[in-house]
């Protein structure tokens, strides 16, 4: 399905997904309809199925738009030497920290632990659609580095895993506490920056 804009404003399908989002935020995905999302969004129940197969696709679909953050930078290429890896990484982990603290991602979040008992698929979704897209992305990247001798040997999954342990610690469950600040690009690459410096130098190349 279409998802762009057109000149005369929003497409059906994402008028639907902003309808929904809305409606999910304000009554919980247990308390939303997809007639209450066809109402709201102004369209009849059979365009909404034309566009999506029922509620869980919707919410698939809005938590994919709203991690698009975490997956955003992941088509970098492969890094030729060691600047242009330690570039990547920076790149890549500032647009995650940004991506991860957007108040609509932190919602996004609040909304899947409020229905955490009555709806476990709703984690699930944002687990496949943000998390592990994340991590795949970053152990390709460190793949890609360690076969042209970047890196020094270690698991990829588990250099992935201590990059973005550095990177995102606690950001989110602060955020969604309201302790954590607003996130900077300044702040966001400043802790980029310190990830990619230390996991360079814990698996430099021997």
């Amino acid at each position: 399905m279409n998802d762009l804009p057109t000149p005369d404003g929003p497409t059906r399908r994402q008028r639907i997904l902003h309808a929904a989002f809305e409606l999910f935020m304000q009554r919980g995905y247990a308390g939303t309809s997809t007639l209450a999302i066809a109402s709201h969004a102004r369209v009849s129940k059979r365009d909404l199925y034309a566009e999506f197969a029922g509620k869980r696709e919707i919410f698939a679909a809005c938590v994919n738009r709203r991690s698009a953050a975490m997956r955003a930078p992941l088509e970098l290429a492969a890094p030729r030497n060691a600047a242009e890896l330690a570039t990547c990484l920076i790149t890549y982990g500032t647009g995650l920290r940004l991506g991860v603290s957007d108040p609509q991602v932190i919602a996004t979040y609040r909304l899947i632990v409020q229905e955490a008992a009555t709806a476990p698929e709703l984690a699930q979704t944002l687990h496949a659609e943000g998390r592990m897209a994340a991590f795949g992305a970053v152990c390709a990247l460190f793949t890609a580095a360690q076969a042209a001798g970047l890196l020094g040997p270690g698991v990829p999954e588990l250099m992935a895993r201590h990059f973005l342990s550095l990177l995102i610690a606690d950001l989110i469950l602060q955020h969604l506490l309201g302790l954590a600040p607003p996130e900077t690009p300044e702040l966001a690459r400043a802790t980029a920056e310190m990830a990619t410096a230390a996991i360079l130098k814990l698996f430099a190349p021997t």
